[in-house]
């Protein structure tokens, strides 16, 4: 990952987070070990701020990988009175990731899904008022299709590494074999920020981050 700041930025403000419970550092260390795509300290703070400031209760996420992220936001959820729906395609990361939600002690507000969520989204038939994305890059023009009738109004929906290394912005040399996954991003970026239905920003941060907010527009299911 390509920080948009000096990785010695990044130590630093991570020393201001404070210290991290053995269960969150266990998994860090294991993403690191097993190159498992996993947000950061950082990310994963932000989110649960998020979460709180909304107080939202219907929270999805579209990308579990070993559950990291998930009990951030689970963490948050616990003092909203929320719930989190993840969803995950490989079948190894979320047996694990069931195993570490247990560990915390938030099996109970956590429901996760196996399968693809091009597949599982057409047939959730629940609003949700926080939706996190950090799932395959190249599919993300169609979550944003498939999740746009499933946050409510007044919602939010983040995304990470919409910048993708930075290569997304225009000018950049990029390895070839990225090439469509690149376009897809911008093409994505795109139809957000344009979208009339939604109050957006594009944070450095990270990766890259999207923060949108659904604006108060009729939300069918």
């Amino acid at each position: 990952m390509v920080l948009f700041y000096p990785f010695e930025m990044e130590q630093y403000l991570e020393t201001l987070l404070g210290e991290r419970d053995p269960l969150l550092r266990e998994m860090e260390e294991q993403a690191l070990k097993e190159t498992i795509p996993v947000v950061t300290p950082m990310i994963g703070n932000f989110l649960n701020l998020l979460v709180h400031m909304g107080k939202a209760q219907a929270i999805l996420e579209i990308g579990t990988a070993i559950g990291y992220s998930t009990i951030w936001l689970a963490r948050a959820a616990e003092t909203t009175g929320g719930h989190v729906t993840t969803i995950d395609l490989n079948k190894d990361r979320c047996a694990r990731a069931l195993i570490y939600f247990e560990r915390a002690g938030l099996q109970n507000l956590i429901t996760a899904l196996e399968g693809d969520a091009r597949k599982i989204l057409p047939v959730l038939n629940s609003r949700f008022d926080f939706v996190f994305i950090d799932a395959a890059k190249g599919e993300y023009l169609e979550y944003l299709n498939l999740i746009y009738h499933l946050i409510a109004p007044g919602g939010l929906l983040v995304v990470d590494n919409v910048l993708f290394r930075g290569w997304v912005v225009p000018g950049s040399a990029i390895t070839p074999k990225y090439d469509r996954m690149v376009n897809g991003l911008r093409r994505f970026l795109d139809d957000l920020c344009q979208n009339r239905d939604f109050i957006t920003t594009v944070l450095p941060f990270g990766d890259g981050m999207s923060v949108s907010r659904r604006l108060n527009a009729k939300c069918d299911i």
